[in-house]
């Protein structure tokens, strides 16, 4: 069955069942457009720029054994689900959502049975992180020049931060940093 973590807590720690709703391909395209009073139509900026991703689960709280045990897991995932935090799916281990829960989660009763489904929206940035872009890591560069390969396969333009921090006890100088787009 396909889970997925959540502030770095998978979901079958807490024996659910997950399954999809709503995990849209592309974002929201957000409008930029103007009103001109005595104009026909609008004026579209465009800019390309996006809104939030919505993506919404369901969670099956199904193996119970009475009520009580149904209300205190459901109270564990409630716990779980509030605040922030990177949201990874199964199936795309290599990528993580920015992401929260600001919305109302109710959870509805499977028939007479100590069960019950809980429909979860979560607020994500627009565009998944890759994983191993985030967290590339050179320990110690000790010849020149030095090439870091960083492979960045998105589907979206996006900016990067680069930290260079000296633990050693030599000034550093005269350090280029050079961008080469793979053709």
């Amino acid at each position: 069955m396909i889970g997925f973590t959540f502030r770095n807590i998978h979901s079958s720690t807490f024996g659910i069942g997950v399954r999809s709703v709503d995990r849209s391909l592309i974002p929201e395209l957000r409008k930029n457009e103007f009103v001109i009073p005595g104009r026909h139509g609008t004026i579209d900026f465009g800019l390309n720029t996006y809104e939030k991703r919505q993506i919404t689960i369901e969670l099956g709280l199904l193996k119970n054994t009475d009520w009580q045990a149904l209300r205190a897991k459901a109270r564990e995932i409630a716990k779980w689900l509030s605040g922030k935090g990177m949201l990874i799916f199964d199936d795309e281990l290599d990528k993580a959502y920015d992401a929260a829960v600001y919305g109302y989660i109710g959870i509805e009763q499977i028939q007479s049975l100590p069960a019950g489904v809980l429909t979860v929206t979560f607020e994500c940035q627009p565009f998944a992180e890759s994983l191993e872009y985030r967290q590339v890591n050179i320990p110690s560069i000790t010849t020149k020049p030095y090439d870091v390969k960083a492979n960045v396969a998105g589907t979206s333009e996006t900016c990067c931060i680069i930290t260079i921090k000296n633990i050693g006890e030599t000034n550093i100088e005269g350090i280029t940093i050079t961008r080469k787009v793979a053709i």
